[in-house]
């Protein structure tokens, strides 16, 4: 089990917990593998997180820095430490670190895929 950020959900997840509303109504129900129209249902609904089996962020992460070569992960590393002081156990920084690193890792992914596509 896993609580992702509804962006990274895909077709063919299942829930592992009931997708209420912010008024407590049942949006989706546990257990129900996941369509494009859910995801959309949920986006709309502003639902930000949704937590589903068999996966979670670091499992999401670790696959997106696969596909970059590992020069590319170090250098972004490197360059958020620079910009990220110690958390010092501070839960919110380390959440602030790990979406920045997040989406500087998508747009390393998207320019590689770009490059590879320009090159073909």
């Amino acid at each position: 089990m896993g609580v992702l950020n509804v962006n990274d959900l895909k077709d063919g997840m299942v829930l592992a917990e009931d997708v209420k509303n912010r008024h407590g109504t049942m949006l989706l129900a546990k257990g129900r593998t996941l369509t494009g129209k859910d995801i959309f249902t949920l986006k709309s609904w502003g639902i930000t997180e949704a937590d589903v089996e068999g996966i979670d962020k670091e499992d999401v992460e670790k696959k997106e820095m696969e596909y970059l070569p590992p020069s590319v992960t170090e250098s972004i590393e490197k360059e958020l430490r620079g910009l990220f002081p110690e958390f010092n156990n501070n839960p919110v920084m380390e959440e602030i670190y790990r979406i920045v690193k997040r989406f500087k890792l998508k747009q390393a992914i998207t320019q590689t895929m770009e490059d590879e596509a320009t090159q073909h």
